[in-house]
């Protein structure tokens, strides 16, 4: 859902949609909660970007 939302202009609602039906407050919880996961390990932090790399080519 991260990179749904950082590689598009979707909003949450619609990401939510493509993701299952999930409501836009799980698509807010599954952001909030990679980007702590992301502040607080360094290697899922670059092999996160590893892979907005990957997608944008």
């Amino acid at each position: 859902m991260s990179l749904t939302k950082e590689l598009t202009t979707l909003s949450l609602p619609s990401i939510g949609d493509s993701f299952g039906g999930r409501d836009h407050t799980t698509v807010m919880h599954g952001i909030r909660a990679v980007a702590k996961l992301r502040e607080e390990d360094p290697e899922l932090a670059q092999d996160y970007e590893k892979l907005l790399i990957l997608i944008q080519n």
